[in-house]
């Protein structure tokens, strides 16, 4: 069920280095800002990009970077922090899962890395950890199993 205003858009645009930079600041991302050529290149190694506009304004963004066969990473899942745990990041994640399902089969590899408290949202999206001890990364399951029942072995 998602809390987010009807006004947010969401599409595949890509938003330019300042923008990105100025969402990575805001959502807790990182306390800094990257220089503009490299999130061009890291842009333009992106399978897909997910983007989450309102009046303008970039506030949600997640992107697959990949070899686009077999190798996939969910990367920069984020959303401005006066907009978060609204279903923003769960509406993102979703439409990556439209992607993945179609790109990939079953012997394809998808990895990301959780920040905790947000992992939850990777877990309704059958992501489970490689090794939920020590919680560091997590795997994509290619099956329609329910979430939980996946193991790390």
């Amino acid at each position: 069920m998602s809390t987010y205003s009807s006004d947010i858009i969401f599409n595949h645009d890509v938003p330019t280095p300042k923008q990105y930079n100025s969402l990575r600041v805001r959502s807790g991302m990182s306390m800094h800002a990257h220089d503009p050529e490299r999130v061009r290149r890291a842009f333009a190694g992106s399978s897909f990009i997910v983007s989450a506009w309102l009046d303008g304004e970039l506030i949600g963004f997640g992107r697959i970077v990949g070899d686009n066969g077999i190798c996939y990473n969910v990367n920069d899942i984020m959303v401005d922090k006066k907009y978060q745990r609204q279903g923003i990041a769960d509406r993102i994640m979703t439409e990556l899962d439209v992607y993945l399902d179609r790109e990939c089969d079953e012997y394809s590899f998808v990895a990301l890395l959780a920040k905790i408290p947000a992992d939850h949202i990777y877990h309704r999206h059958r992501f489970e950890y490689i090794d939920p001890a020590r919680r560091y990364g997590m795997l994509r399951h290619q099956d329609d199993r329910p979430t939980g029942q996946y193991s790390p072995m």
